[in-house]
């Protein structure tokens, strides 16, 4: 079994565009992804924009308000503000969350924490309860105006 990670993304831009892509390179690989949102607002807003933003495949995906849980199964990608399983991710994605608080978070093989380069500071405490929970292998990359580059949470 490969060893559970965390991919960091530093962005300067909005977060709904480097999810997406993210979410299409997952969905294009197989696996299913959690999309941990913060609020019922948010799963509402990224549910209806992945609906109209695929651009060359459907993506399967849902949330409690959309499609019955015991339908969950059938969806890539599932929307809560809850670590919830019923689509049986093996990743998650989220936009820099608070996740101390958060039960089962280590049954993830993947965690993609994507926040504003800015809160820096708080990515370096998640990185250390990351650590704490197993997730010994993290990369960071930052975005600049024209690539990403490698960088460290230390």
């Amino acid at each position: 079994m490969p060893d559970k990670s965390v991919v960091f993304y530093g962005i300067k831009s909005e977060f709904f565009p480097i999810a997406f892509k993210l979410i299409e390179k997952m969905y294009g690989i197989g696996e299913r992804v959690l999309f941990l949102c913060d609020n019922e607002e948010e799963v509402d807003f990224y549910n209806s924009k992945l609906w109209t933003s695929a651009r060359l495949s459907f993506i399967p995906s849902g949330n409690r308000k959309t499609i019955p849980v015991e339908d969950a199964e059938f969806c890539h990608i599932w929307f809560s503000t809850e670590i919830t399983f019923q689509n049986n991710p093996a990743i998650l994605i989220h936009n820099g969350l608070d996740i101390s608080n958060f039960q089962n978070i280590e049954k993830f093989q993947k965690i993609i924490d994507i926040f504003n380069i800015e809160a820096i500071e708080s990515a370096k405490t998640r990185s250390k309860t990351y650590s704490e929970k197993g997730y010994l292998n993290q990369k960071l990359w930052i975005q600049s105006d024209t690539s990403w580059t490698q960088g460290e949470l230390k």
